[in-house]
């Protein structure tokens, strides 16, 4: 009652605007990865090593996916919780569940509205009056947007967390915090060989190390440790090769890299350069074989890693 006639107007026109269900998920998305979360990658504490996730919100995938998946469940889901549990069943995703306030979308929409409103309006020529009016609503919806922000930021830090519909604990109020916790225990839950690397990550500058069979370039002191991933690569390179499949330095790459084994580039070649250094595998290019000495810098280089073929050592 205390809008005038003008102001009445522009408010009614702007609710009875439409929005696309589409542009509040990505706008919702848009806050969550690029101004809450920040990133596509979370540390892995035990071994400090990064890994991608993709995201999804109300089961649908935004942007680029991965093997992992950080899925956003909001306040507007059709599901109740204990389907949204079932649901997680069986699948490597950490479900974040942005509690009950319907609210939130609806004050999304409404910021998606006005900004839609007033840039339409002051692009085709008003009077004045109204221009001062949807000035000074541009002005309430970008404060709108940082308390949307700060909301949605709130609604993750108490979020609930979910992998195969088991609760993870995080006594973390801070919304990054929160699902870097959830995070940790979704790693370790689908890469269940990640641990015979021993807890490290080997930097791919220790190929040539792992080639030359040089106790010195490691700090452990000896080479043993890389004796049971590399037992584990040898039979997944003789079994494929017993099935009359060519391996090649990119397929171990794809092969380790997902799970159950999630192990890193770097440290995917310097097993491998463990096997070449040992005697176990020999590498060949256009069925030419590869002299030791070439042998690291032909396995650091992704280009030629699908052309680069790795068979057991033949015993003569």
């Amino acid at each position: 009652e205390y809008l005038t006639n003008e102001e009445q107007e522009i408010e009614k026109e702007i609710k009875a605007l439409d929005v696309d269900s589409s542009e509040v998920s990505s706008r919702l998305f848009k806050y969550l990865s690029s101004d809450i979360l920040k990133t596509n990658k979370l540390k892995y504490a035990k071994n400090g090593q990064d890994f991608q996730f993709g995201y999804k919100l109300d089961d649908v995938p935004q942007g680029n996916q991965r093997e992992l998946t950080v899925h956003f469940i909001t306040p507007e889901t059709r599901y109740s919780d204990s389907e949204i549990a079932a649901q997680s069943m069986g699948r490597d995703e950490l479900r974040v569940l942005l509690g009950r306030d319907k609210r939130l979308l609806a004050d999304l929409r409404l910021l998606l509205k006005t900004a839609k409103y007033t840039k339409q309006r002051l692009n085709s020529g008003t009077t004045a009056s109204m221009q001062a009016i949807l000035q000074a609503k541009q002005v309430l919806n970008a404060d709108r947007e940082k308390e949307l922000i700060e909301r949605i930021r709130q609604a993750v830090g108490k979020a609930q967390l979910l992998i195969n519909a088991a609760e993870i604990t995080s006594s973390s109020q801070d919304a990054v915090a929160r699902v870097t916790d959830g995070f940790q225990e979704l790693v370790s839950r689908t890469y269940t060989n990640l641990g015979l690397l021993g807890g490290k990550v080997y930097p791919e500058q220790q190929v040539s190390g792992a080639v030359q069979n040089d106790p010195g370039l490691f700090s452990a002191g000896n080479l043993s440790v890389l004796a049971s991933p590399g037992a584990e690569m040898q039979s997944w390179i003789t079994s494929q090769t017993g099935l009359g499949e060519q391996v090649t330095v990119k397929k171990i790459v794809d092969r380790f890299e997902s799970k159950p084994y999630g192990w890193d580039l770097g440290s995917i070649e310097v097993v491998l350069g463990w096997l070449v250094g040992n005697g176990k595998v020999a590498l060949s290019v256009a069925s030419n074989p590869i002299a030791r000495t070439e042998a690291a810098t032909l396995i650091r280089n992704t280009g030629k890693q699908q052309h680069t073929v790795v068979a057991p050592q033949k015993a003569y």
